[in-house]
């Protein structure tokens, strides 16, 4: 089956499926806060029963920690190997799957938002796809965080390095690198005239397309997720990844141009299937993707506490987090560009582990001894409330 055919199957199967968005529109939508809006938790097991499935093979690699300091012990999952004991490099398989999404606009015609179609408003015309496969999230460059150089390494494996540097003393053997594979893209396809989707800003380069984010997520984890892995596409083995173009979702619905997230990581099933999906737009490209991917390779079940903190980036004041989402203090926050193929590349700083864990006066495990992977904090978070940082 050659390219085109492969996605009027799946726009087919999509149109065939529409009963299941109906179904669920019913749903209540609550907008989440604090530090768990742009994730998912695991609700069908325990930490235990992940690290058996992994072990066993049924799930992707993952080891646990347990770490003890002023501010209590806390237990986590990471993905990969331990920075706490004697890591050995782990490879861990990953799925890209392109996500193309049908909105109609007020004046009745269909707006397709294809992240595998040329872009011309992409500098080279080139499209989404084409950006993040060629991105310093799949391809490994030279590195360095906070002046100190991490090596060789894809993106989030060199943040990884970087937020255990003192743990593991810079060894070469903490490395999780990501092996990518890249499915043929999918679909989603809302009836029209639905009021869960909507188009919110501009024409052209600047067509905005949004979806009621309770609807998304269910259609997602109760159709999608499960067509693939009966498929082969996907299995628990992989982290699946969906990129969207010009495409966020809303905790309103019908959906509003606020409130919006950008990306989200998730842990469904069992054994565990982890996901996220992440918007690419034009000026920021693959920013929104090193959130959540960063986020999913400290926190894979969601499930990892922290002590509460806020007052920063995601979580603004009057509110606390508690959960290790290295993405949400530094929502939106540039790190510096990583220039690949003659194109700068746009990726998020990430808040390293010390930051959620340590006190005034203890010395961060991260690189150059900073709490975050371009020196944004300096020191570990404060106590939430009221939060911030010392």
């Amino acid at each position: 089956m050659n390219q085109r055919e492969d996605r009027l199957a799946w726009l087919t199967m999509f149109l065939l499926l529409l009963a299941a968005t109906v179904c669920f529109a019913q749903e209540t939508v609550s907008p989440r806060t604090g530090s768990n809006r742009g994730a998912e938790r695991w609700a069908e097991g325990s930490i235990e029963d992940a690290l058996d499935q992994s072990a066993a093979g049924a799930t992707i690699p993952m080891s646990h920690y347990t770490f003890t300091g002023p501010r209590g012990t806390f237990k986590g999952v990471l993905v990969g190997g331990n920075p706490f004991g004697n890591p050995n490099p782990v490879t861990i398989d990953a799925v890209f799957i392109p996500l193309i999404i049908y909105i109609q606009r007020a004046d009745g015609t269909l707006a397709t938002f294809d992240p595998t179609e040329p872009d011309s408003c992409d500098p080279g015309g080139f499209s989404a796809e084409y950006r993040f496969r060629h991105s310093p999230l799949v391809v490994a460059s030279d590195l360095a965080f906070n002046t100190v150089r991490v090596g060789t390494a894809q993106y989030i494996d060199g943040f990884n390095r970087a937020e255990f540097w003192n743990s593991t003393g810079g060894s070469p053997s903490y490395s999780n690198p990501i092996h990518w594979s890249f499915a043929a893209a999918a679909s989603y396809v809302p009836q029209l005239l639905d009021t869960t989707v909507a188009i919110t800003d501009g024409t052209g380069c600047s067509e905005t397309g949004i979806i009621a984010q309770g609807i998304f997520g269910s259609f997602m984890k109760g159709v999608m997720i499960p067509y693939l892995q009966s498929t082969g596409v996907i299995s628990p083995t992989k982290f699946a990844f969906f990129l969207t173009k010009n495409v966020v979702t809303s905790h309103s619905n019908p959906p509003v141009p606020s409130g919006i997230f950008g990306g989200e990581h998730y842990a469904t099933g069992s054994p565990v299937q982890t996901w996220a999906r992440a918007a690419y737009n034009i000026g920021s490209d693959v920013k929104t993707a090193s959130h959540e991917i960063g986020e999913w390779m400290n926190d894979p079940l969601v499930n990892n506490s922290t002590p509460p903190w806020g007052d920063e980036g995601e979580v603004k004041a009057g509110s606390c987090g508690t959960k290790l989402e290295v993405g949400d203090p530094l929502n939106g926050r540039d790190a510096p560009l990583i220039t690949l193929g003659g194109y700068p590349y746009h990726v998020q700083e990430l808040a390293f582990f010390s930051w959620f864990f340590d006190v005034p006066g203890d010395t961060s495990l991260g690189a150059g001894g900073k709490f975050s992977s371009n020196g944004e904090f300096s020191g570990p978070s404060k106590a939430c409330p009221p939060g911030g940082t010392n």
